[in-house]
């Protein structure tokens, strides 16, 4: 586990370090992307630097720098294609909101801005130049342990920002790691607190959290430290936790789709439950829909669905969401590797029945309302209306019918029963 060794750092995150050391300041890369590089994971999308520079004196050293977050020390360094954001270094006053310090203070010592941080995975620093990791807190360690450790006491770190809980299960999750004991036993104390975090913030975490590779296992965490029922509790209120369970594992089965895999765990709310439920948590429109019509969809949805009721289930709720549709389906059976089979057995039926591009609304109809006006002489109104949908229903049973004579002939005979019905 050498950094030296491992994800190079981009020359522009380099030159700022090495030209605020020129100015007489000590800087290093700090947070997430030194987790980073200490696994050899991935490389960073962000890289941050952590400098005993002022705001205002880091702002003397560069050419371009934008003010991004003067409050707590930030500013942000345009560097080449980058945007690097540099902090100085920091100690946190008292969060009496559970959520922000009240004030911080400036410090020149890298050690002590480390000792604020949440876990010790993200409490290391590293020096590009030397190659040399600073690692007070056994950040490095926990790594090798695979393990999730508070800085310190987690009841303090809880207790400064109350989200830190779910960044907990979170961490565990897109990391595979186990957490501390310690970190469960403060965890079911201060659960309630979590209600003191905007509904934004919590929903990021669990975003995330739902992307992670297996995300059952984090649920079932949350579960353990007490939050489940403080974070979603329209679906503690509907099913126990026994239930609740299947649900997690349902997720670890389907693709790692948020959308997909919150259609899992909101299952039993339902299509109306569900968009209740996100708009509480204020996801946007498009994120509700598509949970709540994957959840429609695998509910008219048989086990075994023929090409007939696929192509009715893509209608009813969009080719893009059948899929999603059939794969909750058969998760949610959970007979373990007898459903991934008929899950694969399925998908590629859905595949094949979308692949070829079967008529699923009226728009994708051979004719249109002017021809049936010219057909059946009915005038604009909702009686041609209700000729295209009945074309439709005809043309979702058997989609070689879609062509134009087919349609018009079909429109003729349902005009003439609408006649006799009027008639009569």
């Amino acid at each position: 586990m050498d950094p030296k060794k491992g994800i190079a750092v981009p020359p522009p995150v380099v030159s700022v370090i090495e030209k605020l050391r020129s100015c007489g300041h000590t800087a290093f890369i700090a947070g997430g992307a030194v987790r980073d590089i200490v696994m050899n994971r991935q490389r960073p999308v962000d890289w941050d630097i952590a400098t005993s520079a002022t705001p205002i004196e880091v702002a003397s050293c560069f050419d371009h720098v934008v003010p991004t977050g003067l409050v707590h020390g930030t500013v942000t360094v345009v560097a080449g294609d980058m945007n690097i954001e540099v902090t100085t270094y920091r100690h946190d006053g008292p969060y009496v909101d559970g959520r922000r310090p009240e004030y911080v203070e400036y410090l020149d010592d890298i050690v002590a801005d480390l000792a604020r941080r949440d876990f010790t995975v993200n409490a290391m620093a590293f020096d590009p130049t030397a190659g040399e990791l600073v690692d007070p807190y056994g950040g490095a360690d926990d790594i090798e342990r695979r393990l999730i450790r508070c800085v310190g006491d987690p009841a303090q770190r809880f207790s400064e920002d109350k989200l830190r809980m779910l960044r907990a299960v979170r961490f565990a999750a897109t990391l595979g790691f186990d957490v501390d004991a310690s970190i469960v036993d403060s965890a079911r104390k201060l659960a309630p607190g979590i209600e003191q975090v905007s509904v934004e913030r919590i929903m990021d975490e669990l975003m995330k959290t739902m992307c992670a590779p297996k995300p059952g296992a984090a649920l079932m965490l949350m579960e353990e430290m007490g939050l489940t029922s403080y974070l979603l509790p329209e679906l503690c209120s509907e099913v126990g936790e026994k239930e609740r369970k299947g649900l997690y594992a349902a997720c670890d089965l389907l693709s790692p789709e948020p959308e997909e895999r919150f259609a899992a765990l909101l299952w039993p709310l339902g299509s109306q439950g569900s968009r209740r439920m996100l708009a509480r948590m204020r996801t946007s429109r498009a994120f509700a829909t598509a949970v709540s019509r994957i959840i429609e969809g695998a509910t008219d949805l048989d086990d075994d669905p023929s090409d007939y009721q696929l192509r009715l289930a893509a209608s009813r709720i969009g080719r893009d969401h059948l899929l999603p549709a059939v794969r909750l389906k058969q998760a949610l059976r959970g007979d373990g590797e007898r459903m991934l089979a008929n899950m694969t057995v399925v998908e590629e039926k859905v595949r094949s029945v979308l692949a070829e591009r079967p008529p699923l609304g009226i728009s994708d109809l051979h004719v249109g309302g002017k021809e049936i006006m010219e057909a059946t002489g009915l005038s604009p109104g909702p009686g041609v209306r209700m000729v295209l949908q009945r074309l439709l229903h005809e043309a979702l049973r058997d989609p070689s019918v879609n062509n134009k004579e087919c349609l018009l002939d079909m429109a003729r005979e349902i005009g003439d029963e609408m006649g006799k019905a009027f008639a009569d």
